[in-house]
Order: C-alpha cells, then structure tokens, then sequence
C-alpha cells in the first residue's frame, strides 16, 4: 500500500488531438486532503457506505451481509452488526418525529431497521425479490420506499403500505433517484420510468395513506446500459450509459430536452478510442452554470451559456477509467479510479487578455491508498472525504488544516478544564 501528496504542475487544456495525461508532482500544497485515517480492514468486500445526516458517524456494510456503524471524527467502531448472510446491497436513515431508525436490505432478500441509538432491532421482513436501492421518502416523515421487481412503501415497522407492480420486471432496477420528495425516477437497464407518490389524510406532518402511482416510461430510451442517474438544478437530471450516451431530462414534463456528445471522432488520437471514453460514471451541475461529467478516462465541462464543451481532459487518471465523480466546496472536484488512486482538481475561470473566459480544470493533488479500484467515494462533511475499493479498505480523508485547529481546539478544552 502506498500513500502520495505531491506538488501539482499546471496541466494543459487537453483538447482535440492532444493526448497528455493530467500531470502531478511530488509535493502537493493545495491538496487538503493529507491527513488519513485507515479502518481496520474488513473480513470482506465493502459494498454500501451510508453517512448520517449529522455527519457524526457512518454506517459500513460488506459482501458477507455485516452492517458496521462507526464514529466519523475517531474512525473507531460503535457497534457490528451480524444479521443478514449475504452482501448489504443498500443502507438509508428514516427520521420519525424525534427518533431516528437505520434501514439496511441484503441480497438474501431481507430488510431490517434498527434504533439507530440503541441499535436495538425494531422489524425484520423478507421482501421476496432482492431489493436494488432504499431511500427515505423525502417531507413526509416516517415512510421509506424501496425499488426491487415492484416499487414499495414502507412504515418504520417495515409495513407494506402500497406497492406497484411495474409492468416488465425482467428489466433489472439498476438506479433510483428520488425529486422533490414526491416523485421516483427509476434507470431499468435501458428505460426511464417516472412514478409519484400520493399522500392522504395528511394532518401537519402526519401522513395517514400513501399511493404509488406509474406516470411514464421511456422505453429503450438509451441504447446501452444505464449506468448514471444524477440530479442537476431546477427539476432537471441527467442520465449516462455504457456507451458514453448522455441526456438531460426535465421531470416536470418528463422528457429529454438535450443529449450531449463529449466526444466527436476529431477528439481521438491514435493512443485512444472512442470505447476509451464510454462508461458514463458522474454528471454533476457546477456553478449553476456548467455541467462536470466523467465518463471513462475522460473529465469535460461543458457550458449551458454557450451550449458548447469548453474544456476536456482526455486522461485523467494515467489509462484508467474514472469510477466517481464529487464537486466540493472551493470549486473543488474529486474523481477515483479504477487503478485506485483518487484525484483532487481545481475549477478556475479567468478572463484572458481579450477578455475571453476561459476554464480549466487544474489537478492540485493526488491520494493513492487504496489497491484496487474506488467502489465507493463519498463527501463526509465539507473537509472529509471516505473511500472504499475492493480490497477490504476503508480510507478517511481529511484536510489536514481543519484537523490540526479542531486539534488544538480539543487541547485547550482539555487544559481549561484541569486549571478549573
């Protein structure tokens, strides 16, 4: 296993033939990222990583079914948890007036909750097929849905309280993404598919009955895969699939309003082609202007005033295909990849002599921890970032800055309290 922080050297507008890799240093002064905490290595496979709102601790969850809970400022573990025997496939929290429960489904087609205090196991139920992906049901407290062969409604007691047979179950739920807290969109292998939920008897916050109902489906909309579901602003999302293909869709009205082409045939070079660039993993609004998207080896930013790509890297991580995509605070961007490593990039804008904007996406810093490909890269607060590969690793990335005044802060509450 190896650690790098480097110094960053400006790397190159990379557009049409030009094929250079982003390049780094051996020393890095703006990478925050240099103070790590290493978990102590799992018994297997980390499959799901889910932070809690309070951004206090994080809940891991591995191939054997194990669900782990953990505090984020020490890395140390609260509890493990041995109850499903097969991998955790999706972990969510559930917010009920004053009390707080975590949702955890398996591939062994199971699904618990637990008092995520105590930890205490409140229901336990077999949901027939597996379930895909969970998710709290946003302003309307106390309900959660779930997306398998059908789409369900769950209570905190892991009552079904409505479900939808969905018309073509052979069509695998690969993502589920909830807008506005009301409506579903569901990516099924190569379909969109829209649903709403309808709340009755609904008193303050209290919601009595609630109703899933079907309202669209894109069949074959994507020609390949879906393999990215993200929202951008203002009602819109984006969709990416396998073959590189990327659309912009308005939920209100439920149609694609644009498809966006990163990559023409006079982008490649004879070191790459077009398959190099296929695999879209992160379509990310930025700015309220401008669209990040990381789609095999490449990183492009693309401008919704001028409706054009004014930036492309066409290499980002050294051959390797880029496997997340983050936007933080300070205009940073983090991407992992499939060699491992994790890269941190600056977004800058300037005006140049003739008063032109320009964009650039510089790479400032480089974290290499893990030894094998990022499966999971997540934001754990605004200066923690956490990892995890296929190599039973999880890393904690903190910016070192922050950590030494929390530190120093930790010191003198110290001090003070043995001088009183």
């Amino acid at each position: 296993m190896s650690f790098l922080f480097g110094k960053s050297k400006n790397n190159e507008k990379l557009t049409n033939n030009d094929c250079k890799d982003a390049e780094i240093g051996s020393f890095q002064p703006e990478n925050p990222f240099s103070n790590i905490t290493i978990l102590p290595a799992f018994k297997s496979t980390v499959t799901q990583i889910y932070v809690f709102k309070s951004k206090k601790k994080f809940a891991v969850g591995d191939e054997n079914g194990t669900l782990s809970v953990w505090d984020s400022k020490l890395g140390t573990k609260i509890i493990e948890i041995k109850f499903h025997n097969q991998a955790i496939n999706s972990i969510t929290e559930l917010n009920l007036v004053e009390k707080n429960f975590l949702v955890a489904s398996s591939n062994d087609k199971s699904m618990t909750i637990w008092d995520a205090c105590s930890f205490k196991l409140i229901a336990k139920t077999n949901v027939g097929p597996k379930i895909y992906k969970i998710f709290e049901a946003n302003q309307i407290n106390g309900f959660f849905f779930a997306a398998s062969s059908d789409i369900k409604i769950f209570d905190h007691s892991l009552n079904v309280l409505d479900q939808f047979p969905r018309e073509n179950r052979d069509e695998t739920i690969r993502l589920m993404m909830p807008i506005d807290g009301t409506k579903i969109v569901l990516a099924a292998n190569t379909d969109i598919e829209f649903y709403a939920l309808f709340c009755f008897d609904k008193i303050d916050l209290i919601v009595r009955k609630i109703r899933i109902k079907q309202l669209k489906i894109h069949k074959n909309c994507h020609s390949d895969t879906i393999s990215c579901l993200d929202f951008l602003k203002d009602n819109l999302f984006a969709s990416g699939s396998s073959n590189g293909a990327i659309y912009i869709w308005q939920a209100d009205a439920m149609q694609k309003i644009m498809e966006l082409k990163p990559f023409e045939e006079s982008d490649l070079c004879d070191t790459f082609t077009k398959s190099d660039f296929f695999s879209v993993c992160g379509i990310k609004e930025f700015d309220s202007r401008y669209y990040i998207i990381a789609s095999g080896l490449s990183l492009c930013v693309y401008d919704n005033e001028s409706e054009k790509f004014i930036f492309k890297i066409m290499n980002s991580h050294n051959g390797s295909k880029i496997t997340n995509l983050l936007t933080l605070e300070n205009n940073l961007l983090v991407t992992g990849a499939e060699n491992g490593s994790i890269r941190i990039w600056k977004f800058e804008e300037n005006l140049d002599q003739k008063s032109i904007l320009n964009v650039n996406l510089r790479l400032v810093g480089e974290c290499l921890g893990q030894s094998s490909s990022i499966s999971i890269l997540k934001t754990m607060s605004k200066k923690e970032i956490i990892s995890a590969g296929y190599d039973n690793i999880v890393i904690i990335w903190r910016d070192s800055v922050a950590a030494d005044k929390d530190r120093k802060k930790e010191i003198t509450k110290i001090l003070s309290m043995i001088k009183n």
